[in-house]
């Protein structure tokens, strides 16, 4: 039984081809993973405050694009659970957050949404804490028994805040989605090799 050669042209020809679907599956690989990111905040992720800051701010990796009737930024901030009402203004790579009124004691959650430097929408969040100045009445006075309703408060509050508060505002591309992309494209190159190859036996 003979073994079949290829012409050096159909050779080249297929190295280029395969080539070509591994340049496009790593673009859309690299495509879901160069959005801007979050670099600093004020305040920090996790940070406890001795007092309330009268401002959040949020400073990316690029700048962020802002669109005319399209509210390219969306943050939701929230105390406890419970949604507070902010404004919030975006310049260059800040956006500064502003509380409608003074931020009292308790733990907050701050999500946001914005549009990255290459036009896709970047979702994230962080979590920090206001110390009350003295204890209040109430917290001196309290029973030993509160602590289970505590527990259990804040055992709900962990299972909100798992998800996503400002996926009301719109969807995003999931970078999955680039990769499934990819994927496809890949696939069918390889489909096309194989039915030339059937074709030149």
């Amino acid at each position: 039984m003979k073994s079949m050669t290829l012409p050096k042209t159909t050779l080249t020809r297929l190295s280029a081809v395969i080539l070509l679907a591994i340049l496009a599956l790593f673009t859309s690989i690299t495509a879901a993973s160069a959005h801007d990111e979050l670099v600093s905040s004020t305040p920090k992720d996790g940070a406890t405050l001795k007092e309330a800051p009268e401002k959040l701010t949020l400073e990316f990796s690029g700048e962020l694009q802002t669109m005319t009737g399209v509210e390219s930024t969306k943050v939701v901030l929230k105390q406890d659970g419970k949604e507070i009402e902010t404004t919030a203004a975006t310049k260059g790579k800040v956006v500064t957050v502003t509380p409608a009124k003074e931020l009292e004691a308790g733990e907050y959650d701050l999500a946001f949404r914005v549009v990255s430097s290459d036009g896709h929408p970047v979702e994230n969040k962080l979590a920090f804490t206001i110390e009350s100045a003295k204890p209040t009445p109430s917290m001196v006075n309290a029973p030993s028994e509160s602590a289970q309703p505590s527990e259990t408060a804040q055992a709900s509050d962990s299972t909100e805040a798992s998800q996503n508060p400002v996926q009301a505002a719109g969807s995003s591309m999931s970078p999955v989605l680039w990769v499934v992309i990819g994927v496809v494209i890949l696939g069918g190159v390889i489909a096309v090799l194989a039915k030339f190859m059937r074709n030149n036996k």
